[in-house]
């Protein structure tokens, strides 16, 4: 293993931090399948299959909603006095562009594990439930909510983030929690938020647009 790291030049790899780090979805997963097998209604909660065209059209259209936010919310956080989170949270865009080798180990990671984890978990299970007493504004106003206040508080709990970068991922994530969720109820397919939500770790898309555009 060693070796491995050395030859690819892993040991100060995005990568490897974001994967070491994300623990939280290995409990994410553990919850889902947990309650799963306790609930008994996978048709329920587990919904996934083949995209559609329309699948298509929200897997394209949501990363360009995000990098829209990635260049017009930090400067509006920062002014009012928002930090942005430390390094190495499990924040950051992984900069595969420039280590193309490493594709295998984050689509694994990120594209078959933790996004689909988390996804599960609010998209399906939260979702889910919250559709049993809510209409569709509710539950993706709620889901949204509370997809962000995880993120707060997770952010507290993450060595090196201080109260206010804290606030900074809660407020972040807000916005691509609503999209995901109303996204997910259109389309009743856990696979569009996952593989949006595993761009958004590996695709430095507002990067690329504050390149193109003179901004």
């Amino acid at each position: 293993m060693g070796g491995l790291v050395s030859v690819f030049d892993l040991g100060e790899s995005p990568v490897v931090r974001v994967l070491q780090g994300n623990y939280i979805q290995v409990g994410f997963a553990g919850f889902a399948v947990a309650y799963l097998f306790w609930q008994g209604d996978w048709d329920r909660y587990v919904k996934i299959r083949w995209p559609t065209l329309e699948d298509v059209g929200w897997i394209v259209g949501l990363p360009l909603l995000f990098a829209a936010q990635g260049v017009v919310l930090p400067p509006v956080l920062a002014a009012v006095g928002l930090p942005h989170p430390q390094p190495g949270t499990g924040m950051e865009q992984l900069a595969l562009e420039t280590r193309p080798l490493l594709w295998p180990v984050a689509f694994i990671g990120m594209y078959l594990f933790a996004a689909p984890a988390e996804e599960l978990v609010y998209r399906g299970i939260v979702q889910g439930r919250l559709r049993a007493a809510f209409d569709t504004f509710g539950v993706v106003i709620l889901g949204g909510l509370l997809f962000g206040v995880m993120h707060f508080l997770v952010g507290l709990m993450t060595q090196g983030v201080s109260f206010g970068g804290s606030l900074y991922w809660g407020i972040d994530t807000v916005i691509p929690g609503l999209a995901w969720g109303y996204a997910y109820e259109r389309t009743e397919n856990l696979l569009v938020p996952a593989v949006t939500h595993a761009m958004v770790w590996t695709i430095a898309l507002h990067e690329i647009v504050l390149h193109v555009l003179p901004v």
